[in-house]
This record gives C-alpha cells, sequence and structure tokens, in this order.
C-alpha cells in the first residue's frame, strides 16, 4: 500500500517558489511560462514516481477512450501544464490575470444565482484544470453577493500555502477539512443558509476514517471520497460541479448544476452517495478524455497498480 497522498512530503522547494511569485511580478506570463520549462525539467528527472504515476493514468485513460492519442513524451508535457498552472496561480492572485480573462460556461445559469438571496450550494471541484483561478476571482467585485468557502487540506500543501498567502490569498475563507466537528457544521449550515458556497475537492480521500467509494474510473477501481455528497445531505445542499480549463490564453469556466441534495437515511443513504460518486467519477473522465494533460493527482491514484 502506498503513502496516503496527504501524508507524502510536499515535492517542492520553498525558494523555488519564493523566487516564481516574484518572478511573475517582473516578467511578463509568456516568458514565465518559457522559464517554467527549465525549473520542471528538474523535477522530472528527479520524480521517478510521479513519472510512474502519469504512466498510469495516461494509459488508463487510452483504454478507455481509445481515441485519445497523446503526443510524444506526453508524461513530461504533462509536468508542463503542471507547471504553467502554478505560475497562473501566483499570477492571478498579482492580478495579472483578471476577471476579463474568464469564459463562463454555464448551461444551466448557475452563474446569475450568485447574485441571489436564495440558499447557497456545494461546489464540487477535483485536482483538474486550475481551480485556484475561480478562488481568486471569487472576490472580483462582479458578484457582492457571492461569498465562497474553500475546504482545504492545508497540512498537505503548507510550503505552497505560506508563499500563495504572500500574494493574496489569504482574503479567502479557507476551512480546514481535518477540523469538521460539530461547531464547524453548524457554521458550513449558517454559511448555506445565509446565500455562501462550499467548494470542496472531490477526488482524493480523506485523511482519516473509512469515508470512501469504490467506484469504476478509467477503466479501474478507485477510491473516491462521500465528504462532498454527506455535506450535500447532511446541510441539504444542492450540488453543482465547476472545472477551469485554460483554453488560448484564456481560462473557461464550466459551470453544471450536478444534483439535488442527497436524500434518505442508512442503506438508502449509502446507495444515493454511491450512485453521485460514480456519477462524478464519470464526469471527471470526459474531462480527462477532453483535455488529457490537466490531470494533476500525481501520487498512486489506484492503488491496485
Amino acid at each position: 500500500m502506498s503513502q496516503h497522498w496527504a501524508k507524502q512530503k510536499e515535492r517542492g522547494n520553498i525558494f523555488f517558489l519564493q523566487l516564481t511569485a516574484r518572478m511573475v511580478k517582473v516578467f511578463p506570463l509568456q516568458v514565465m511560462h518559457i522559464i517554467s520549462i527549465f525549473v520542471v525539467t528538474y523535477f522530472y528527472l528527479t520524480s521517478r514516481n510521479v513519472r510512474k504515476n502519469i504512466k498510469v493514468y495516461q494509459n488508463n485513460l487510452k483504454i478507455t477512450f481509445p481515441t485519445v492519442r497523446l503526443s510524444y513524451f506526453s508524461v513530461y508535457r504533462q509536468f508542463i501544464s503542471f507547471a504553467q498552472s502554478i505560475t497562473d496561480r501566483f499570477a492571478v492572485w498579482q492580478n495579472k490575470l483578471k476577471y476579463k480573462d474568464l469564459i463562463i460556461d454555464d448551461q444551466d445559469n448557475l452563474y446569475q444565482q450568485f447574485n441571489s438571496n436564495g440558499r447557497g450550494q456545494i461546489l464540487v471541484c477535483s485536482h483538474f484544470g486550475n481551480i485556484e483561478i475561480c478562488r481568486a476571482l471569487a472576490n472580483n467585485g462582479q458578484h457582492k453577493n457571492f461569498k465562497l468557502n474553500v475546504l482545504v487540506h492545508h497540512k498537505n500543501a503548507e510550503i505552497f500555502n505560506k508563499i500563495l498567502q504572500k500574494a493574496g490569498a489569504e482574503t479567502l475563507s479557507l476551512i480546514q477539512v481535518e477540523h469538521l466537528d460539530a461547531a464547524t457544521m453548524l457554521m458550513l449550515a449558517n454559511k448555506i443558509e445565509g446565500g455562501e458556497y462550499i467548494a470542496i475537492a472531490a477526488d482524493r480521500v480523506p485523511i482519516r476514517g473509512d469515508k470512501t467509494c469504490k467506484v469504476n474510473f478509467l477503466s479501474n477501481t478507485a477510491l473516491f471520497p462521500q465528504g462532498a455528497w454527506l455535506l450535500s445531505s447532511l446541510l441539504k445542499a444542492s450540488v453543482s460541479s465547476i472545472f477551469c480549463i485554460k483554453e488560448s490564453g484564456k481560462y473557461r469556466v464550466k459551470l453544471r448544476y450536478f444534483c439535488d441534495p442527497i436524500t434518505g437515511r442508512g442503506k438508502v443513504r449509502e446507495q444515493n452517495i454511491q450512485q453521485a460518486v460514480q456519477k462524478y467519477a464519470n464526469l471527471l473522465a470526459e474531462e480527462c478524455k477532453n483535455n488529457p494533460l490537466l490531470w494533476f493527482n500525481f501520487f498512486n491514484f489506484w492503488e491496485n497498480k
């Protein structure tokens, strides 16, 4: 059994991250993306397990979707995509990526609800694309009533969060998932009732407990967390999915209504959660098919591989 993703030592260096944050202030983004290639090459050459895990993902993707064609050096190119996403995260906090750089893809007209006074929702996201862009632009002034709370694993990204905060991320409402006690749950319930939104990643298993579901993901069995769906049940909150994908220098924000609040008790609720998790895994697989190099779960996602 491989080490849990949250307990793995961060693959990063505080000097390089600080340097990136400072360089983003000075250089245009196009120049930074070129510079990041040299930095990521070092990590590519020294990260044998990550290379292996990415290769497993890409093989599973091609098995599931035979029409997917990956170019030569696709593993290396996935490293580059990740490096560029980190550069963009710093850039958005420093106002080099702005609201005008967003393309809103909202078939269900969810975007207009941000200005309403109704109940809030749960926004399920993943480590695919660059959801950080949405977090940074949450307080852009376009939607004065929109308040976003992000459930995060602070301890797993201590270095990155420290540097990110210096770039402006301290304005976010970040809630550590390790501290979801009764008092925190009451606070989240009040936030939903007050029209606020709660964002939570739906693709990484929790640090403690067994609140997971085994589902089919890219033709193999994988564990997905129940957290978002349990919150939906406990808070009686509907769920929407959100993806942020870079396209031609801009970011496409895909908003979709996902499901009504999870209902039922006992076995019935377990079945409803299982169905929701499988549905989300299917949705995530489709996104991976459309943009194969934007999958940024670099740990051993399929434990049996």
